[in-house]
């Protein structure tokens, strides 16, 4: 009944927010003009972007044709200027206009766009791009082009950016936090930690144009994501008619890596459609020590001493494709479906030295998984736009089913007293086929209440649907028999009801602000048909969110941040269901597990308008971590997500581009953070705090024949985590990329970790009770990559230009 009640809530809602399209509808008039370069050669598909003069805001925007020409309807009686730019061009700012009724059209002076280059020793040089770039909101790391990108994949230039790092379990953090949103073009990937890790570690970072780093994202947003939100934004359509790429490349990691694709554009008067295929073998290897030592009950003191080795090969095929049509000047739609599988092959073997209390045996693991994974996806988006004055109407329509299919087989061989053959053989087996049906609608409303204030609305409803089939089996002689002390179903829905509203605008000339509130209601239920065990959840939350941009001077800029996020439980931690590891190790799910908030504020200081210090503080309640809990009475341990209290943390990062010369360029990003973690178990409080530091630096090497040199280096030095202290680590990587056949042929040579440094080595000490885990994920490899450049009927060279104007994870698995 409250599902009900909460859905006619979003449909009165919604009804609202179109009932804005009866605001009245200012008259227009228009804007034109011609953009040629240097020689008066007309520049075709040159961005054309219009902006309020007021409070800078984005009105609407253009892109010349064939001719260099370009026109567009403007409201009347409101100042403007235009933002001109061209790949290879310097931009161009217009003088302020205005369009009134006496002047309803006017037509701009031909402006000449200046190019971009730069000569050193008769050679032609591009201008270098800054690789990590501070806007008002976020942080933007450029991808595309970059010879680090060739060949390697999206989860391997994720860790190197900015303020990013992995756990022990090769989970995303940012600034020392974990619970980031992931998003892919603005869209939730609705993938639990591990799905987006293989994910990305598919994804070729080819198809990647930038990174984009919000820490304090706006009420627009959803508020998952404790730590801020990470959007990966793929290469849009830039030229007229047909054009593409194909790519290929060879890797090896101490496995064998394969990858090719191809990505086909097609933008033809109205239509725009796109379709990106790609193919490839992916395999990782993890070479692991982990310690243990339990203090039983009855003074018997189990040390576990256990080497490991992980061999993960995955076939990743993948589908993307998409078209939007321009029915008219107001209105657009389009639809994507994106298709990505794995069918994967796990082995991870164990070697377990166990010594209680004098007595000592080992116990051999060999684990084994395969299991076959498919996420679909649909997306129907539709954009209507009012009038000429930036009040528009969008919508979003996303189905996503995620399918599991797979089985686990688990052989432990005992040795006793220095056996050479095993006194015991224990077999098991799991079958683990899981689904998730995921429904979401989302509209979004903006207008322009006053000259210096615009309005930003929206309502999004979102379903989960899940359900894990859990069957663990014991193997004997007489067959295979089901345990079902070890076995359960387990169903999940989930229900969440949003709404948001903003106001931004202008206080004077260098202050200007945004002010959001966001409220989320969300209906949970999970079902453990196996004992019949019913958690229902019911909790409405509100998300505030403000930011403050005082331009102080043409050479300094401080922007103030705050908002409040929240991270629900992933959907597999609220299963009470045991996972096997090895005879004395297992992972169990938590049904009390409880959403975790965060309060973040942050302030950017840009200096001379190149060089950023970002500062951050934030408080996390019931903040969730993996505790291992150990069982004194048998020496077992269970490791279980648990709501261990609080999180305080404080970060600085600086962000200092350099050019020593026209030729290098040197991206530097500084990162220090204070992180304290209050754990209270079994009415003991135990605090772990550490004060991190972090340092990126990129080097880019221009050099004659078209020759491009990278050499990138990092460094984390100790740091915490929940109860694990973390030692420091630090590595460094190279490639060389050379362009062939008038650069449509691209060719690369990667070094990744080339000393074999990016070692994970943690540690917990929590009443007596030692963990200490030592581990490297493979990332020390050697890679060539091919991309070849191709574009039919139009010179591939001269329509190169960007028409993606720019201004315009939970899913458990």
């Amino acid at each position: 009944m409250k599902t009900l009640l909460n859905m006619k809530t979003f449909l009165a809602s919604l009804l609202l927010i179109f009932g804005f399209q009866a605001l009245a509808q200012a008259q227009s008039g228009q804007l034109s003009g011609t953009i040629k370069d240097q020689k008066k050669t007309p520049l075709p598909y040159s961005n054309v972007v219009i902006y309020d003069q007021a409070d800078s805001s984005m009105i609407t925007g253009t892109v010349t044709d064939e001719s260099g020409k370009f026109s567009l309807k403007l409201k009347l009686d409101q100042q403007f200027y235009a933002k001109i730019s061209a790949v290879g061009f310097n931009n161009y700012f217009s003088r302020p206009f205005k369009l009134t009724t006496t002047s309803p059209e006017l037509k701009l002076d031909e402006i000449i766009l200046m190019e971009d280059v730069q000569v050193m020793d008769a050679v032609e040089v591009k201008a270098l791009r800054p690789q990590v770039v501070m806007e008002a909101d976020k942080m933007v790391v450029s991808v595309e082009g970059t010879a680090m990108a060739a060949g390697t994949t999206a989860y391997e230039v994720l860790e190197k950016s900015p303020g990013v790092f992995l756990d022990q379990d090769g989970n995303i953090q940012l600034n020392g936090k974990a619970g980031v949103l992931v998003m892919i073009d603005g869209r939730r990937t609705y993938l639990s930690a591990t799905d987006l890790q293989n994910m990305l570690q598919g994804m070729s970072a080819d198809n990647i144009k930038n990174i984009e780093i919000i820490n304090n994202p706006s009420a627009k947003y959803d508020a998952e994501g404790n730590s801020g939100i990470i959007n990966i934004t793929l290469k849009k359509n830039t030229m007229v008619g047909m054009n593409g790429s194909v790519n290929a490349g060879y890797r090896y990691n101490e496995m064998q890596n394969y990858n090719a694709g191809v990505q086909l554009n097609y933008k033809k008067d109205k239509w725009n459609s796109f379709l990106n295929a790609d193919f490839s073998e992916r395999g990782r290897v993890r070479d692991a020590k982990f310690y243990r030592e339990v203090e039983q009950t009855s003074g018997v003191r189990t040390i576990f001493d256990q080497d490991a080795k992980e061999l993960n090969a995955r076939t990743i095929p993948s589908l993307r494709a998409g078209t939007d049509y321009d029915i008219n000047d107001k209105h657009s739609i389009g639809v994507m479906v994106n298709f990505y599988g794995q069918d994967v092959y796990h082995d991870f073997d164990f070697i377990s030295e166990l010594n209680q209390d004098g007595e000592m045996f080992e116990i051999e693991s060999d684990n084994n998984m395969e299991y076959k994974f498919l996420n679909a996806q649909g997306n129907l988006h539709y954009t209507y736009k009012l009038d000429t004055n930036g009040t528009k109407l969008t919508t979003d329509f996303n189905y996503i089913q995620l399918t599991n299919d797979g089985n686990s087989s688990f052989v432990n061989r005992y040795f006793y007293n220095g056996d050479t053959s095993p006194s015991e053989i224990e077999r098991l087996e799991t079958n683990n086929p899981f689904s998730y049906d995921i429904y979401s609608a989302q509209v979004d409303f903006e207008k322009k209440l006053f000259p210096k204030v615009k309005l930003e609305a929206g309502l999004k409803a979102s379903s989960v649907i899940s359900d894990n089939n859990l069957q663990f089996y014991e193997i004997e002689e007489s067959g295979k028999n089901l345990d079902e002390t070890r076995s359960n179903h387990f169903i999940y829905t989930e229900n969440i009801f949003a709404t948001y509203t903003s106001f931004s605008g202008a206080i004077n000339e260098k202050i200007t602000y945004k002010a959001g509130l966001r409220a989320e209601n969300t209906v949970s239920k999970g079902e453990l048909l196996t004992t019949n065990q019913v958690n229902k959840r019911d909790y409405l939350n509100f998300f505030p969110s403000f930011f403050l941009q005082h331009k102080v001077s043409d050479a300094y800029q401080v922007n103030y941040n705050y908002s409040r996020r929240i991270d629900r439980p992933q959907y597999s931690d609220l299963n009470p269901f045991i996972l096997y590891l090895d005879p004395y190790t297992w992972a169990q799910g938590n049904p009390n597990l409880q959403p975790q908030y965060t309060h973040s504020v942050s302030v950017t200081q840009t200096f001379m308008g190149k060089y950023n210090l970002v500062l951050n503080y934030g408080l996390t309640k019931d903040f969730i971590a993996e505790i291992p809990l150990q069982n004194p009475e048998d020496g077992t341990t269970v490791f279980k997500e648990s709501n261990v209290d609080d999180q305080l943390s404080y970060s600085a990062t600086a962000v200092v581009p350099l050019q020593p010369f026209k030729w290098w360029a040197v991206n530097a990003n500084f990162t220090a953070f204070y992180q304290e973690f209050s754990t209270i178990i079994n009415n003991k409080n135990e605090i772990k705090e550490a004060t991190t530091g972090m340092a990126q630096i990129g080097n880019t090497f221009m050099l004659p024949k078209d020759f491009k040199l990278e050499l990138n280096g990092d460094y984390r030095s100790n740091t915490v985590w929940g109860l694990y202290s973390i030692e420091a680590q630090w590595g460094l990587d190279f490639a060389v990329k050379k362009s062939f056949m008038d650069k449509k042929l691209e060719a690369s040579l990667s070094f990744s970790d080339i000393f074999r440094t990016r070692k994970f080595k943690g540690s917990a000490n929590f009443q007596g009770n030692i963990n200490e885990i030592n581990q490297y994920f493979g990332q020390q490899s050697v890679g060539i990559s091919l991309r070849y450049r191709f574009s039919k009927g139009e010179d591939f060279k001269s329509n190169q230009r960007n028409t993606n104007l720019d201004e315009l994870n939970r899913a458990g698995g």
